[in-house]
């Protein structure tokens, strides 16, 4: 209880340093100190056993919405994402959609990135509804998106993929773009369809194996109902 209330006077704290600026920013100090802090109550959640309460999430949420209001100098991206994931968690898919809606199309990653999100958690919530029908087409939706992205087939992406340096694909812009095609096709054909699909083109053009048979096919096994930011 006592660590409670520091956080919320830490909280209060901030925020009105926040509010009575000029600029309505922090420094950069402040901004790390809560950074660590939400990212803190984010993994103690999932590290103590049979958690019940969203308090934890409750008290990061609180710390990313100040981090906005007061123009934290981070990657807003992360920012997006974390509380996308964290209302999600506890299925407050309304108010993840309402943050969605309203967040700025340039704070994602690449252009597609915004309705892909939307897609996902109205997909989400269809799932957690039993609306199966709703889900899937939510997701075919998803995956003529990535297509159009990802202009298939491509000689630019074979090359990439078969780089024999790992990180030449991670640090491609449209690597996150691959991987999420393959999941949400997944979702609709089947994990070991599309496992398949990959161990053919692996083949065919000299993937490289780490990417394929570590990094990709871990990636789309993950439970589609545990948004991770993607």
């Amino acid at each position: 209880m006592k660590s409670r209330i520091i956080f919320i006077v830490f909280i209060v704290f901030v925020f009105s340093q926040c509010r009575t600026s000029n600029t309505n920013t922090i420094d950069e100090v402040k901004c790390k100190q809560m950074s660590m802090k939400a990212s803190e109550m984010f993994n103690n959640y999932f590290m103590i056993d049979n958690e019940q309460s969203y308090v934890r999430l409750d008290s990061a949420l609180s710390l990313i919405d100040t981090m906005f209001l007061c123009n934290c100098n981070v990657r807003k991206f992360n920012l997006v994402a974390n509380k996308v994931i964290i209302l999600s968690i506890k299925r407050d898919f309304p108010k993840a959609l309402k943050f969605i809606k309203k967040t700025n199309d340039t704070l994602f990653l690449a252009p597609y990135l915004k309705s892909v999100y939307l897609k996902r958690i109205e997909a989400m919530e269809a799932q957690d509804q039993n609306d199966i029908v709703t889900r899937n087409n939510l997701i075919r939706g998803i995956v003529i998106e990535l297509k159009n992205y990802l202009p298939f087939p491509s000689s630019e992406i074979d090359s990439v993929l078969s780089s024999n340096d790992v990180q030449n694909i991670y640090q491609y812009e449209k690597h996150l773009a691959i991987c999420q095609y393959y999941f949400y096709r997944a979702q609709l054909e089947g994990t070991d369809k599309i496992i398949n699909e990959l161990d053919s083109l692996k083949q065919s053009i000299n993937g490289n194996h780490e990417f394929f048979d570590f990094y990709l096919k871990n990636f789309i096994k993950q439970d589609f109902m545990l948004f991770e930011g993607f």
